[in-house]
């Protein structure tokens, strides 16, 4: 014989009840044991404190601070040819190594630059760094004529170690007057430099070594010559 099971309508609301009150202890129980946590950091371009200068010939050797600014030029070398007897002949001279960016451990001539606007890599926030012989060397009264300056072995590097390497100009002859590319980045943060060489690559001025000035015979006169480099950063139009 078949027994019959009947529900009232209250046993029946009771059994809904509590089947949805089991659901909703089930989800409540989920959330709380889960829990979404933020992490958060910010960035503003760098304008006060510059890097340090970096020895090219020594990881990790730095010198003094470099120049504030959120894109900037931090150091160029002096270019020193030694003074030397007027030759009938035409003569060529070289650069002696720096022995001024770090305290007088010579080093291969070198231009570092960084930029620290953080507007990452892209056409528009690329930079190039230009150098520009303003005039021919003169003594005060008369230009060392037809005299050319020179420039090979030019290599960049990342000076803050990251994984970008800009560009560099292998070698060139300055034009007094033209700007002449040296380096040229995409505008990933970073410091950079290009280096002429290394310090045993400057054998003496007569000797050999990476940045040479080439004087013409009859152009050479009693007297100091000098000439001034001007080196500029520029961003991308």
């Amino acid at each position: 014989m078949k027994k019959a099971i009947t529900f009232s309508a209250a046993t029946l609301a009771l059994l809904v009840a509590g089947a949805s009150g089991a659901s909703a202890v089930s989800a409540a129980s989920v959330k709380a044991e889960q829990w979404n946590s933020t992490g958060t950091i910010g960035f503003t371009a760098n304008t006060t404190t510059p890097p340090d200068i970096t020895n090219p010939e020594v990881p990790g050797g730095t010198g003094p601070g470099g120049t504030p600014g959120e894109l900037a030029i931090d150091y160029a070398s002096d270019l020193a040819f030694g003074k030397h007897e007027i030759s009938a002949k035409s003569e060529t001279y070289f650069a002696d190594a720096d022995t001024t960016a770090f305290n007088g451990t010579p080093v291969g001539a070198f231009v570092e630059m960084h930029d620290l606007r953080g507007l990452g890599s892209g056409d528009k926030n690329g930079t190039q760094l230009n150098v520009t012989q303003l005039k021919q060397f003169n003594n005060g009264s008369a230009d060392l004529k037809g005299a050319t300056l020179s420039f090979s072995a030019g290599t960049a590097a990342n000076a803050g170690g990251g994984a970008y390497t800009p560009t560099a100009e292998a070698g060139f002859t300055l034009d007094p007057g033209t700007a002449q590319n040296v380096m040229s980045t995409d505008g990933t943060t970073g410091t950079y430099l290009t280096s002429y060489g290394k310090a045993a690559d400057y054998k003496g001025n007569t000797a050999g070594g990476p940045i040479s000035l080439s004087v013409p015979s009859g152009s050479a006169l009693a007297g100091d010559f000098s000439t001034t480099l001007q080196w500029d950063l520029i961003t991308a139009p």
